[in-house]
């Protein structure tokens, strides 16, 4: 990858209080909520580098201004926006052009900072506005736009040659392609080595084609009819000769005829094209522009910024599109809320923007820390059903297909809409969360998360024991913690010991505490205890195999024993694998969503009768369950600022470790 934006650092303006990427992807996806400050992000960027804005649109207004800012403009209010360009060692243009902005040489970084401030004259200075208390306008402030560290080293140049290209969202691609004057077509055109004796010859030909037409009466009365009126019109001082035809004559001006068609017989023009097929178009003749450009050493480098180019565009075309794009080509920036877009997205070229009580803060997977072979793993897992694990407030990971019904429809009947809280539920398709959390973590997208896993406490056919344990232990930030837990886990007593439900409570607590919900067995038979009635009933309604039935029944009475017979669990669990585990929860969701779960919870925890809140250790009394209850409990302090039923009571939000 070539020259490209490697920092940002913004200070005060619109929604960024402070907002430092300091790993901006070469190509990178901006996504996040609406209103979070996608725009803003470009719109900071051109403030700096885009040589196509003029001055007074540098000259900010109050409402550019972070509105949490507590003197804001009229206070002396300062914006800073400092860019960082990396990727040219190799370019000795970018180099000479660039070397009065460096900062560093290993590797070879520019910077450019636009800085917003008042005059510093005396009588607009701070200490004037403290003194007289006058409040100051934006005629108070003045712009400056560097190089380096240096306030004197002016920009305009490095801004000829590092030049922005920004395409807003919903642009008029139609409108531009038939004007001469902004169609990128025109600048390949006239960068063309023509034959001007061919031209002549061309011109020559329109002429005779021309004169052929107005040769039909009806052509030459409708002329004489112009003629007539329109003379009247202006008048004898300002005569006109209004004349038909379909092209100019002059050499020099015919290659200003030339128009793009759609098609070989040249029958659909760009305005018989979709609005999103114009838009392609449009892109992509600026990108050959760009490429002729660069090739003609007419510029270094040019970045694109292209705002939510999804729309008016085909699913399909979207991936294929931004598939090439992404991976070829110039520096690519996008906003977007595509998951189909963000589906073949690079993974290291992420930007998540997301808001906060100081402003919107952002994070970036350029320096995710997964081997190359996890980034294309999960590249294939991005695909556009588990893209919009981007797009969530919180994330809960869980493995598989059942998990991602019933969650869901434990927290709606507790009255917490997933969808309204942007929470998501994304299954792995298997046990291995390394990855998945280091997407989500702190040197990820930073999404609040969490991550539900089977127990598999009892042994395998390996006589290996309590997986899920040693699963979520692997999974701590810690490796000191992470060998600690393996060896209490390997130090657990046997299932029928009196305190192996105590010692094993203890290490699912710890692991709780960085996200990690652990359950006893497998989902299905965690279920039973609290759900029994409502897994039979959803089998039964599925199956209409007797024998079969009746191993679930003896599953789900066994389970809510105190010690379940393994064999009775293997029955029913092998019963609804036949069925199919996804489709058999899909309706047990249908039925749990209907039930009273908290009356369910108070039961099983003995406070039948306590009118008090459901708070987590009402939750983590309520049975085998309690893992799903208390990771959606999480969840919900997080985005709701409350339990899942304690309505007040705030958990921590330290998810996902």
């Amino acid at each position: 990858m070539g020259l490209h934006i490697s920092r940002i650092e913004i200070r005060n303006f619109r929604n960024f209080r402070h907002l430092v990427l300091a790993d901006f992807p070469s190509h990178a996806v901006i996504v996040g909520e609406n209103g979070v400050g996608k725009s803003n992000l470009l719109e900071a960027i051109r403030l700096v580098i885009d040589p196509s804005l003029p001055d007074s649109r540098r000259m900010l207004r109050d409402e550019d201004i972070w509105e949490g800012h507590p003197k804001g403009l009229a206070g002396g209010a300062q914006v800073t926006i400092k860019l960082e360009l990396q990727g040219y060692d190799a370019d000795d243009d970018a180099k000479s052009v660039l070397s009065g902005a460096a900062v560093d040489y290993s590797p070879y970084t520019a910077r450019l900072t636009y800085r917003f401030a008042p005059r510093a004259d005396a009588t607009m200075s701070n200490s004037a506005l403290r003194s007289t208390g006058r409040p100051l306008t934006a005629q108070d402030y003045e712009f400056v736009v560097f190089a380096g560290d240096n306030e004197a080293s002016d920009v305009r140049r490095i801004r000829r040659e590092v030049a922005l290209r920004v395409l807003p969202a919903l642009r008029d691609a139609e409108g531009d392609l038939r004007s001469w004057r902004r169609s990128p077509l025109r600048d390949l055109l006239e960068r063309l080595p023509l034959d001007q004796a061919n031209l002549e010859a061309t011109a020559t030909a329109i002429a005779t084609a021309v004169n052929q037409l107005t040769q039909d009466k009806n052509v030459a009365k409708l002329e004489n009819h112009l003629v007539d009126r329109l003379g009247a019109m202006f008048g004898p001082r300002l005569a006109v000769q209004p004349t038909l035809g379909f092209a100019s004559s002059k050499p020099d001006e015919l290659i200003r005829a030339v128009r793009l068609y759609f098609d070989a017989a040249r029958r659909r023009s760009i305005s018989d094209v979709s609005l999103g097929s114009a838009n392609v178009i449009y892109l992509g003749l600026l990108l050959e522009v760009l490429s002729q450009q660069r090739v003609d050493e007419q510029f270094v480098a040019t970045l694109v910024a292209v705002e939510e180019p999804e729309a008016h565009l085909h699913v399909s075309l979207q991936r294929h599109l931004f598939g090439y794009l992404l991976r070829t080509g110039p520096s690519l920036i996008l906003t977007t809320h595509s998951p189909h877009i963000a589906a073949v997205t690079p993974v290291r070229s992420f930007i998540v923007l997301r808001d906060s009580k100081n402003g919107t803060v952002g994070s970036t997977t350029a320096a995710l820390p997964v081997t190359d072979d996890d980034a294309a793993d999960l590249e294939r897992y991005l695909d556009v059903s588990r893209a919009e694990i981007l797009f969530g407030s919180a994330v809960i990971l869980v493995e598989g297909l059942a998990e991602l019904y019933i969650l869901p429809a434990l927290a709606a009947a507790a009255g917490f809409d997933l969808d309204a809280y942007g929470v998501v539920v994304a299954s792995v398709h298997g046990t291995d969360f390394k990855p998945y959390r280091a997407l989500l973590g702190s040197k990820g997208i930073e999404t609040p998360h969490v991550i539900v896993t089977d127990g598999d406490a009892a042994p395998d056919k390996r006589g290996h024991r309590e997986a899920g344990l040693k699963r979520g232990a692997n999974l701590h930030s810690d490796q000191a913690k992470t060998t600690a837990l393996l060896s209490q886990i390997g130090s657990l007593p046997q299932a029928e010991a009196a305190d192996y439900q105590q010692s094993r409570g203890l290490l699912t607590t710890e692991l709780a505490g960085v996200g990690v919900y652990v359950g006893g067995q497998t989902l299905e038979a965690d279920l039973c205890p609290l759900f029994g009635d409502e897994i039979v009933k959803a089998f039964q309604e599925l199956s209409t195999n007797a024998a079969a039935l009746e191993d679930v029944r003896r599953g789900v009475r066994d389970a809510r024993k105190a010690t379940a017979d393994a064999e009775a669990r293997k029955a029913m669990l092998k019963r609804i694998s036949e069925l199919g585990k996804g489709r058999f929860a899909q309706r047990l969701a249908a039925h749990i969503e209907r039930i009273d779960v908290a009356a369910r919870i108070r039961a099983a925890a003995g406070t039948a009768g306590d009118a008090r809140p459901i708070d987590a250790n009402a939750l983590r009394a309520s049975g085998a369950a309690a893992y799903l209850l208390l990771a959606l409990d999480h969840i919900s302090g997080v985005v709701r600022e409350t339990g899942l039923y304690a309505t007040g009571s705030r958990v921590s939000d330290n998810v996902g470790g």
